[in-house]
């Protein structure tokens, strides 16, 4: 099977994308996505366009533990919001709620490159 623009994907990967859409709607749906208590603070706020430093995997919250959302190529330019503590890693508690294409979510400080961005 193939997407537009994306080529051949295999079945475990489609059902990955479909468990992962699911989990966006289920959040969004509940008002938990981008941090329970955060989506206040991400929506009052003019974004800042932050650049990814590397590819990264963005999350549901603050937390590499979290459901899994999207993946962001080296280079993307992204809306940056606002950044609040979570899991650290790498020494680091920071992450910052990136929006992409209207899909929100966290992305770790090691993995952006942002300047003047809100706490949440």
């Amino acid at each position: 099977m193939s997407l537009p623009g994306k080529g051949p994907v295999n079945e475990a990967e489609m059902e990955n994308q479909m468990k992962n859409m699911l989990t966006v709607a289920a959040l969004s749906g509940a008002g938990l996505l981008a941090g329970i208590g955060t989506a206040e603070a991400a929506s009052t706020s003019k974004p800042v366009t932050g650049v990814m430093k590397g590819f990264a995997t963005t999350y549901s919250s603050p937390s590499n533990e979290s459901a899994r959302m999207y993946h962001v190529q080296a280079g993307t330019q992204v809306d940056t919001y606002c950044y609040r503590e979570g899991q650290v890693l790498n020494g680091n508690p920071l992450w910052f709620i990136i929006n992409v294409d209207g899909t929100s979510a966290y992305v770790h400080r090691d993995l952006i490159a942002v300047d003047d961005v809100p706490r949440c």
